[in-house]
Parts: structure tokens; sequence; C-alpha cells
């Protein structure tokens, strides 16, 4: 079994887990309501929400709602003979790995984050281990240490098939603006202006992701009176295996995708989504940046033109570019889709 809801930061290592493994196993995904948007078709899944409730004064009914989703919990280990439980986190995972423990199932978490997630931290004292993309993974109870398998991040199979070639036009800059699996209402309001700005310096060549509900031909009409080349669209499922060429992004710091254009050698400004949950996607791209990988800017130190002055600097300062690109080269040597299946397949076989 392999559990998984929420958001596409959730679901996108568990579809690529379920690619690893379909092979060798059986094995079957359950997701909630909100996490199966973003299953392709042809995979199937089990539907299994569990409802949440906010608010201080709604946590008895919460209580009583997970013990409803326990007992069918309960029911579905009756059914279906499971010898492994893997979660990629999320609140519907809670009563599936609780039950997956009474009956003794071994049971494995995987954090894709840099920092632990509340309810893979819940779900640790039960877990045989934990596979993370970071061995120095943040908020994990010291006595678990020893739980910590690092893997390299769960991609899609098509990434280990691309490569990134480095723009031999200096006159024309390639820009991906990726806002992640829920898009980002920051970017579609403020990085319009910037990239106008630029363009008054450089020749852009835009790719864009905007958030729904926004006039994407009115976004293209201001474009195109700017000369500026563009592409936009909402969320498509593993864009950047149909598109992978840029020169620069700028990014939402979700743990996939940052991994994916570190994987694809594109060096990247990472603007953190500041509101997410224990800060984690400024850990996440924090970590690229310790390794020299990337830039981050704060959206709550954001002045406008920031951004645009950003991008001219990294330009006229090639060295640190070409520095940062080949730093991401040498983090993802020597790694390709069939060593990571071998290492996940025999871990589990040795158990």
């Amino acid at each position: 079994m392999i559990t998984t809801g929420g958001s596409g930061g959730h679901v996108v290592p568990a579809l690529n887990l379920y690619e690893h493994l379909r092979k060798e196993y059986n094995v079957k995904i359950y997701t909630d309501i909100r996490g199966a948007k973003y299953f392709p078709k042809e995979i199937d899944k089990t539907i299994f929400d569990v409802k949440q409730f906010s608010g201080k004064y709604l946590f008895p009914f919460k209580l009583i709602f997970l013990f409803i989703s326990f007992i069918k919990s309960v029911h579905h280990f009756k059914k279906n003979h499971f010898d492994f439980v893997f979660s990629t986190g999320g609140y519907m995972s809670l009563p599936l790995v609780l039950a997956a423990k009474i009956f003794n199932k071994k049971i494995f978490l995987i954090e894709p984050n840099s920092i632990i997630g509340r309810s893979n931290k819940f779900l640790l004292k039960f877990a045989s281990k934990i596979f993370c993309y970071d061995k120095n993974l943040r908020g994990i109870n010291k006595n678990y240490v020893d739980k910590i398998i690092e893997i390299p991040p769960l991609l899609n199979k098509c990434f280990y098939e691309k490569s990134n070639k480095i723009n031999s036009d200096n006159k024309i800059i390639k820009i991906l603006v990726l806002g992640g699996s829920q898009a980002s209402l920051f970017f579609s309001k403020n990085l319009k202006r910037e990239i106008i700005q630029l363009s008054s310096k450089y020749n852009i060549n835009l790719i864009q992701q905007i958030s729904p509900g926004f006039n994407i031909e009115k976004y293209k009409k201001d474009y195109e009176k700017n000369n500026i080349e563009n592409n936009l669209f909402f969320f498509e499922e593993n864009f950047l295996c149909k598109k992978h060429s840029f020169d620069l992004a700028i990014t939402r710091s979700g743990a996939s995708s940052l991994a994916e254009l570190a994987h694809l050698n594109i060096p990247f400004i990472s603007i953190p989504f500041p509101y997410a949950t224990d800060n984690h996607q400024f850990l996440n791209a924090k970590r690229y940046a310790d390794l020299n990988c990337c830039w981050i800017l704060e959206e709550k130190n954001f002045n406008s033109g920031d951004i645009s002055k950003k991008i001219i600097d990294i330009m006229s300062n090639k060295t640190e570019y070409l520095e940062k690109k080949n730093n991401l080269k040498k983090i993802n040597e020597n790694i390709n889709w069939e060593n990571i299946s071998k290492k996940i397949i025999n871990y589990l076989n040795e158990n």
C-alpha cells in the first residue's frame, strides 16, 4: 500500500514510488479527493477520504471522524493483504498507517522536505524507516535518527532521459516561472511587471505558470506589446518532462519542483511560500543555497524591481551562474532510475 493525499507535494513522490515498485510488487495506492486530481487517468487508485476540521472548537469532531476513518482502515486491511505500507504524509494517511501498525505491517515513511512533516513526525514512532532526500532532516526526534535512509529525489522516469543544454545565444534569456502544483498568486500578481522591466535590457523567451482565475489572453497581450515571446499555462502534469531547456527558473520551493530543476541543471531563484507549514519551503531552498546551487529571495522582503535586478545581476556575472550550474550537476552525478529502484527494492527484500 502507498498512502498519499492533499497537495501535489505529497502525491508526486507517491506516484513515482509506485512506478519504481509496480513491476516487482502488487501495489495499491490510497488517496483522498484532493490528492486524486494529481493522478493520471491510467493509474488505479482507492479514494479514502478523511474529513478535516479547522479551529480549536472543532477538535472533538476531528477526533470522532479520525476514529471512524481508523475503523474503515481496519476493514481495508482485513480485506486486503499488504506486506508493506508506504506513506508520503498528509492528514489522510494517519488512520491507514495506525491500522497498519495494529496488523503488524512494515511501515515506511517518505519525507521529501528538509523538515519532517507533522503527520510523518507523529507516525515515525510506528515506522521501521523514513526515506528522505535530506540526510540532515530537521525536526526529527534524536531517538529516531537511525531510522533515516537517504535516497535521491523520487522523480518521474522521464527526467532521467533529459538534459539541459547551455544557451549559446547571450542575447536571449529563456526563463521559466513555476508556482508549484497549487500555482502562486504572488507570482501571477507581481512577476509580469518584473519581466516587462527586464525586457528593456534583454530579449526574453518566457514560459510562465499562471494561477487559475487570471486572464491568460490579457497576460499574453501585455507581454507581446513588449516583444516578449511567451507561453503561458495553468498547472500541467510533468511539465518539465516536455520543456526543459531554460537558462533560469523563478520558483516556489516545493521539494519536487526544486528536485526537478536541480536534476535538469537549471539554476533557480527560489521565492519560498512564506505560509508553508513549519516554513518547510524556505528550508528546502536553503538546502540548495547551502550547496551554492540557487539564489533565495523572501516574499516578505519583496520590493518592486527586486527580481528584475536580481536577474540582471545573475546574467552580468556568468562566473557565479556557471558555478551554480556546475554544482547542480555534481549533486546529480551517477543518479539514475535503475539505481534508485534497486536501492528501494533491495531494502524491502531484506525486510
